[in-house]
């Protein structure tokens, strides 16, 4: 009957089924290189879980968007934002 649902976090990341889509990559990118390249799934299955779980433990000291504010702060513009100017500039009134 409720027209809106209002959530219960509003920091809680998107989920793909149990993992946020850090996670979900740490996984899948290790597993289906070693499973493609060198058909060996349970090594990229191995590699995958021990990658998961040391991206969850540097997540759970520092919060879950400090990947995307390390990346943001210290790689090249991969994408632009229209509200968010780039890095690199310092100083925006001076």
């Amino acid at each position: 009957m409720d027209k809106y649902t209002i959530p219960q976090h509003l920091d809680t990341p998107f989920k793909i089924i149990l993992w946020t889509w850090d996670e979900v990559a740490a996984f899948s990118i290790p597993f289906f290189i070693l499973f493609i390249m060198f058909n060996a799934p349970l090594t990229g299955v191995g590699s995958g879980i021990l990658l998961i779980v040391l991206l969850k433990k540097l997540k759970g000291e520092e919060g879950h968007y400090f990947i995307a504010h390390l990346v943001y702060w210290h790689l090249p513009p991969f994408v632009k934002y229209r509200a968010t100017p780039p890095s690199y500039i310092r100083e925006i009134l001076g």
